[in-house]
C-alpha cells in the first residue's frame, strides 16, 4: 500500500514536468532548426527524448524495487542488498545503452558529427530540469518531514503519521534517481560527443595526402608567421609540399599517404564509441551478482558491517575498471598500433616521408639572399607529426596507441581516487565527519561552521589531481586526450550509477519498512544498507563532479575550435597554391587584458554562485509551505499526532505542494543557465563567451564539491549521533541530536539541490554556447541582439518575483494562523486521503486516548493485532477488569458510541495494589 502510494507519486511528478519541458523542447528545437540547420534541431530534441526516458525507466524501475528491497531484508543483508543493487543497476545500464546508441543513431542517421552537439544540448537541457525540479521536490519534503516531524513533535524519521513522509519517499526516486540519471547520462553524452567533434577536427585526413603535407609542416608557418604584407598570405607549408623534390618527378605531397576511412579520423571518432560500448558490456557483467558473505549478519558492530557492505560494492566497480583497462590497451592498439591498418601508413611506423625544417641559429625564419624563403633543411627519414590549428605539435603517430591508452587510464583512476576522496569527507567511519558530529555538544551553529570548513577543505585534493590530469593528458594528445579521459572516466557508469542509484532504493525500503510496521529485524537490515546509500550516494556525486569538469573543458575546446577565434582547418590548406585563406599564425587567442573577457571572466564567476541562491531558495520557500500544511494536518486533524487507531495523514496534500513548488520554481534557474551564454555570446562576442565560461566552470566546479560534501558529512554526523555514538545519552531527542538535524537540514539542499545542480549548470552553458558560436562574431558586432535576450530574461525575472513575493506572504499568513489553544477542543475528524483504504476493522476512532480500553486495544498490537486475528473483538480483551474473563465495557453514553473504562478497573498485579499497566 505505501510503496503504491509512493510510485503514484513519483510518476505523477514525471508526467506534471514533462508538459512544461516538451513546449521548451519544441521551442528550442524550431529555434535551432531554423537559425542553425534542422539536423543539428532534429539531434537536440532526440537527445532530449531519450534523456527523460531514460530518468523514467530507471526511477519507475526505483519505485518497485524500493518494496522489494524491503520484503528482501526479511532474508538478510545480502538478499537485500541484491535486490536494491539491481534496482539501481537499470538506472546504470539504461543510461549507457540508450546514450550510446542514441548517439550512434543519430550519427548515423544524420552523417554529421556537429549534430550531435545537438543530442547533448538536449541532454543537457532534460537534466537541468530534471535535477533542479527532482531536487527541490524532495528537499521541500525532507526538510518539512524532519523539522516538524523530529524537531517539534519528536517522533522518529519516516513515521507514519508524519504528512510529509511519502512526499519525502516520493522525492528520493524523482531527484536522486531521475535526476542523478539525467545529470549523468549528459555527462556521458557530452564527454562522447566532445572526443569526437575534436577528434574529427585531427590532422589525419580522408584521401588528402596534400592536407596531411602540409599539417606536417604548419610549425613552421606558426613559427615565421606570414612573411608578406597583407592582404597577400604566404604559406611555407603549401609552397614547401607542392615543391618538385630532387632526383624524383614528384612532388613532396605525393609521398604522403593517401588514407582510406579505417585509416583517417574516422577512427578518432569511433574511439570513444567504442569504449563506450565496452563499458556496456562490463556494466551488465559486473552488476549480476553483489557478493555479501553471511557472516556480515553476525556483526553487532556497525562499522563492521558497513565497512563489509563497501567492500562488496567496491570488488564488482574494482572488477570493472580492470577490465575497462584491458578493452582500452585492445582497442588503442587495435586501431592505432603497428600492426593495424592505421599504423602501416608511410611515415607512420617508419621514417620515409620527406620533411622540411628551419635551420638551427638564432634567425631560422631569415630569408636568404634573393629569397623570400630561408634554407631549409631537408630530410626524406622524416615521421607524420602533424601541428594543428589549436597550436599543438602532435607526437610521431607511432607513439599514438600509448598515449590514448594513459589519457584513458588518467581519467578512469581519477574517477576513482575523486570518489574515495568524497567518501573520506563524508563517510561517518573517517575523522572530518566525526569532528562535525562532535561539535554539535556546542549547539547547531558549531555544526553548521564545522560543516562548511569541512566542505572547503574537501575541495583542494580533488581540484590539485584535475588540474593534474587536465594538464598532463593535453601534453600526450591535445584537447582530444582529455576528452578522451572524460569518457574513460565514465566508461564504468553502468556499475558506477548502480551503487548511486542503489542508495535511494535502500532509503525507501527503510521508509517502508518502517511505515508498516515490519519487525526490528528488518529494520536493522534496511538502515545498514540505507547507511550505505547515504555514502555511495556521496561518492556518485563526487564522480559526477569529476566528470563534469572533464566534459565541460573539453566541450569548451570544441567550441574554440568551431569559433573563429582558431583558423577553421580547410582554410590553412591551399591545393596546387601557396596562397590559403588564413594562415595558423593567425590565430585569435584570449587577451586577458581586453576588457570585456575580464568582465565575462566575473561574471562566469558569479553565475554558480546566483544560479545556487536561486535552487537554494527555491527549497526554502517549497519548504516552508511543506512546513506549514503538516503543522496544520497535526493540529485540526484529530488524534493523528496520538497515534489514534484509523487516523491517517492527508499526504497527498503533501505531494500535491512539493509538485507544484519543483515545478514553479525550476522555471527561473533553467531559464538563466540556458539564457547567460547567449547573452554574453551574442552581446560581447566570442571572445567574452569563452570568458564566461571559463569562470563558471571553475566556479561552478568549486561550489558543487563545497556543497555536495558539506551537505553529505552533515547528513551523515547526524546518523552518527543518531546510532549512539556518543552515548545513548547523546542520541535522537537529545540537543546535540538537535543541533546535527540542523545542520542536516541546512546540507540537504546543500547535496541534493544546489550542489549537483551545478555540475549540469557549467555542461548546458557549454554545450549551448557550443551549438551556437558559429552564429557570434568574434566581438561585439551583435550586440543588440545579447540586449534583447539580457531584456526578456530581466522580464522573466520580475515576474517570478512577484510570484514568489505573493506565495510568500500567502504562506507566512497561513503560518499566523490561529492556533488551538491547550485544552481547547479540535475540529471533527477530516476526510481521509482518498490514497488510503479504510482503518482497522474494529473502529476505535472514538475511544478516549489515555484509557484502558485505548491502552489494552495497544498492547494487543492494535490494528496489526486485529489483522493477525489476536484481538477478536475489541471490548473484550484482557487487561479490561480484575476478573478471570473479560466482559464488555459498558457504554458511557450509547447513543454517541462512546466507550469508556474506569482507570481503577485495570488489572492487579499478583501481590500488590492496583496500578497502571506495565
Amino acid at each position: 500500500e505505501i510503496a503504491t502510494y509512493i510510485r503514484q507519486g513519483a510518476i505523477a511528478f514525471m508526467l506534471q514536468e514533462l508538459i512544461p519541458l516538451a513546449v521548451l523542447v519544441v521551442i528550442l528545437f524550431v529555434l535551432a532548426g531554423a537559425g542553425i540547420n534542422w539536423r543539428l534541431g532534429g539531434a537536440y530534441i532526440i537527445g532530449a527524448l531519450l534523456s527523460y526516458v531514460t530518468g523514467f525507466i530507471g526511477m519507475s524501475i526505483a519505485t518497485v524495487g524500493n518494496v522489494r528491497t524491503a520484503a528482501a531484508a526479511e532474508h538478510g543483508l545480502s538478499r537485500g542488498l541484491n535486490v536494491a543493487f539491481r534496482s539501481g543497476a537499470v538506472m546504470g545500464l539504461s543510461v549507457v545503452a540508450i546514450g550510446s546508441v542514441g548517439l550512434a543513431s543519430v550519427y548515423m542517421l544524420f552523417r554529421d558529427v556537429r549534430a550531435l552537439a545537438g543530442f547533448s544540448a538536449g541532454a543537457s537541457t532534460i537534466a537541468l530540469f530534471a535535477r533542479v525540479g527532482g531536487g527541490i521536490y524532495t528537499k521541500a519534503a525532507d526538510v518539512g518531514a524532519d523539522l516538524v516531524g523530529k524537531v517539534e513533535a519528536n517522533i522518529p524519521e519516516d513515521d507514519p503519521r508524519n504528512p510529509a513522509t511519502i512526499a519525502d519517499n516520493v522525492g528520493d526516486n524523482v531527484g536522486d534517481v531521475a535526476g542523478m540519471g539525467a545529470d549523468l547520462f549528459e555527462s556521458y553524452v557530452g564527454s562522447i560527443v566532445a572526443s569526437s567533434i575534436l577528434g574529427s577536427g585531427l590532422p589525419f585526413f580522408t584521401r588528402n595526402p596534400y592536407a596531411m603535407c602540409v599539417y606536417n609542416h604548419l610549425i613552421i608557418d606558426e613559427t615565421c608567421g606570414n612573411p608578406s604584407n597583407p592582404p597577400l598570405l604566404l604559406s611555407f607549408a603549401n609552397s614547401l609540399c607542392q615543391r618538385q623534390l630532387i632526383a624524383s618527378t614528384r612532388k613532396a605531397w605525393e609521398f604522403y599517404p593517401s588514407s582510406e576511412w579505417t585509416q583517417s579520423v574516422s577512427m578518432f571518432i569511433a574511439l570513444p564509441f567504442m569504449l563506450a560500448a565496452v563499458g556496456v558490456l562490463v556494466g551488465i557483467l559486473c552488476t549480476l551478482y553483489v557478493h555479501v558473505p553471511a557472516r556480515i549478519s553476525e556483526h553487532k558492530d556497525k562499522g563492521d558491517v558497513m565497512e563489509a557492505l563497501l567492500w562488496a560494492l567496491r570488488i564488482n566497480v574494482y572488477i570493472s575498471s580492470f577490465l575497462i583497462v584491458g578493452a582500452a590497451a585492445g582497442l588503442c592498439w587495435g586501431f592505432f598500433g603497428s600492426g593495424s591498418s592505421f599504423g602501416k601508413q608511410n611515415g607512420f611506423n617508419e621514417a620515409n616521408l620527406p620533411v622540411f625544417s628551419l635551420p638551427a641559429g638564432d634567425s631560422p625564419c631569415q630569408p636568404e639572399a634573393g629569397n623570400v624563403e630561408p634554407a631549409f633543411d631537408f630530410t626524406f627519414a622524416g615521421r607524420y607529426a602533424p601541428y594543428d590549428s589549436l597550436g599543438f605539435d602532435y607526437p610521431n603517430a607511432s607513439e599514438i596507441p600509448w598515449r590514448l591508452f594513459v589519457a584513458i587510464l588518467c581519467g578512469l583512476y581519477l574517477g576513482m581516487i575523486i570518489g574515495s576522496l568524497t567518501e573520506f569527507f563524508t563517510a561517518g567511519t573517517y575523522g572530518p565527519t566525526q569532528g562535525i558530529a562532535a561539535t554539535g555538544e556546542y549547539g547547531a551553529g558549531a555544526v553548521v561552521i564545522q560543516g562548511l570548513g569541512v566542505g572547503m577543505l574537501s575541495t583542494v585534493m580533488p581540484l590539485l589531481l584535475v588540474v593534474a590530469v587536465i594538464i598532463g593528458t593535453y601534453n600526450l594528445f591535445g584537447s582530444y586526450a582529455v576528452a578522451l579521459a572524460a569518457v574513460g572516466m565514465l566508461s564504468t557508469l553502468g556499475i558506477t550509477m548502480a551503487t548511486d542509484a542503489y542508495g535511494p532504493v535502500a532509503d525507501n525500503a527503510g521508509g517502508i519498512a518502517e511505515m508498516a510496521e515490519m519487525p526490528s529485524t528488518v529494520r536493522d537490515t534496511t538502515d545498514a544498507l540505507d547507511a550505505l546509500g547515504n555514502t555511495t550516494a556521496a561518492t556518485g556525486k563526487g564522480f559526477s563532479n569529476g566528470s563534469a569538469i572533464l566534459t565541460a573543458y573539453a566541450l569548451l575546446a570544441a567550441l574554440i575550435q568551431d569559433s573563429g577565434l582558431a583558423p577553421p582547418p580547410r582554410e590553412l590548406v591551399a591545393r596546387f597554391s601557396p596562397q590559403p585563406q588564413a594562415l595558423v599564425s593567425q590565430a585569435d587567442p584570449l587577451n586577458l587584458v581586453d576588457i570585456y573577457v575580464v568582465g565575462s571572466v566575473f561574471l562566469g564567476i558569479m553565475l554558480p554562485f546566483f544560479f545556487g541562491a536561486l535552487t537554494m531558495l527555491a527549497v526554502s520557500r517549497a519548504a516552508q509551505s511543506m512546513i506549514v500544511e503538516v503543522r496544520r494536518q497535526f493540529r485540526d486533524i484529530r488524534g493523528l499526532r496520538e497515534g489514534a487507531v484509523g487516523v491517517r495523514p492527508e499526504h497527498v496534500k503533501c505531494v500535491r505542494i512539493a509538485t507544484t513548488a519543483a515545478l514553479w520554481e525550476m522555471v527561473l534557474p533553467g531559464g538563466i543557465a540556458i539564457m547567460s551564454p547567449l547573452i554574453i555570446g551574442f552581446g560581447l562576442g566570442q571572445r567574452a563567451l569563452t570568458g564566461l565560461l571559463l569562470g563558471a566552470i571553475g566556479s561552478g566546479y568549486m561550489l558543487g564539491i563545497l556543497m555536495s560534501n558539506a551537505g553529505g558529512a552533515w547528513d551523515n554526523a547526524k546518523k552518527l549521533v543518531e546510532g549512539g555514538f556518543f552515548g545513548r545519552f547523546h542520541a535522537k531527542g537529545s540537543e546535540w541530536h538537535k543541533a546535527t538535524v540542523a545542520g542536516d537540514t541546512v546540507g540537504d539542499p546543500f547535496k541534493d539541490t544546489s550542489g549537483p545542480s551545478m555540475n549540469i549548470l557549467i555542461k548546458l552553458m557549454t554545450v549551448f554556447g557550443l551549438v551556437t558560436v558559429p552564429l557570434m562574431k568574434p566581438d561585439q558586432e551583435d550586440g543588440w541582439i545579447g540586449a534583447i535576450i539580457f531584456l526578456l530574461t530581466l522580464m522573466l525575472g520580475i515576474l517570478f518575483a512577484l510570484f514568489w513575493y505573493r506565495r510568500t506572504m500567502n504562506t507566512m499568513r497561513k503560518a499566523r494562523a490561529k492556533v488551538a489553544k491547550p485544552g481547547e477542543k479540535p475540529p471533527p475528524l477530516a476526510a481521509k486521503s482518498p490514497y488510503y483504504a479504510g482503518g482497522a476493522e474494529h473502529n476505535m476512532d472514538n475511544v478516549f486516548r489515555g484509557s484502558a480500553l485505548a491502552e489494552a486495544y495497544d498492547l494487543q498490537g492494535g490494528d496489526r493485532g486485529v489483522r493477525l486475528g489476536h484481538t477478536k473483538d475489541p471490548l473484550n480483551m484482557p487487561g479490561l477488569y480484575s476478573g478471570v474473563e473479560d466482559a464488555p465495557a459498558a457504554p458511557l453514553r450509547p447513543d454517541s458510541g462512546e466507550y469508556w473504562v474506569k482507570d481503577d478497573a485495570r488489572s492487579a498485579p499478583a501481590g500488590g495494589a492496583p496500578g497502571p499497566l506495565p
